[in-house]
């Protein structure tokens, strides 16, 4: 078995509505700026300090992680209840890709927030791995290696739709695909797609694996 790798937001579901209402309600109690949902989009795949500085600039270090940290702890809670948008076809197309592949997650998260995905699309039979890079404290370049350890793959590509995503697939060592209907579509990558459902013929006709 060969393993496909996938980012979450931006490549399997967009949650930026939901986001920008989580950070928002939290930044009112403490009666901070409002956040724009441009600043939300800007931050999206960032580690949690980074999304803390991008948000919260001019609070001082340790009070916008602990803001930062209340945010995202609220937004996991209403993900949890009520979901995201999953991308079209996301369902059929990695029932197709389990055929032949393992499938997981690795996301520059924390704690409970891949399982929210997981739990409100109904996708949990199709990724039995996943990984929270930022709750384990490591890049989601070794993210990505301790996961192909865990699947005991040697080949796998990592499907993601941002410049982070591109260095933490170089980091580990694999191909990279990019989600370019996601955050960042201007990569100029090798290997591309414009929708989820591109994916399988994508790997039959290129060999990437």
């Amino acid at each position: 078995m060969k393993a496909i790798i996938f980012d979450l937001d931006g490549t399997l579901w967009d949650v930026v509505d939901t986001a920008f209402e989580s950070v928002n309600v939290v930044a009112n109690k403490y009666s901070l700026d409002p956040i724009s949902r441009e600043t939300v989009v800007k931050a999206m795949g960032k580690t949690m300090p980074e999304c803390a500085a991008i948000y919260m600039p001019t609070i001082e270090e340790e009070k916008r992680l602990s803001i930062m940290q209340e945010m995202l702890e609220y937004n996991v809670k209403r993900l949890s209840m009520i979901g995201g948008k999953c991308y079209p076809r996301l369902e059929e197309t990695v029932r197709e890709l389990q055929k032949k592949h393992l499938l997981g997650i690795v996301s520059n998260c924390g704690s409970g927030y891949i399982e929210s995905f997981l739990s409100t699309s109904g996708l949990e039979q199709y990724f039995p791995y996943f990984i929270a890079a930022s709750k384990e404290k490591i890049s989601k370049g070794n993210a990505i290696r301790k996961m192909m350890d865990s699947m005991q793959v040697d080949k796998a590509v990592y499907v993601g739709d941002t410049s982070k995503d591109l260095e933490a697939s170089n980091e580990a060592g694999i191909p990279f695909i990019h989600a370019k209907y996601g955050f960042e579509p201007g990569l100029g990558t090798q290997y591309a797609i414009s929708k989820i459902e591109e994916l399988p013929k994508l790997l039959e006709e290129k060999y990437i694996l």
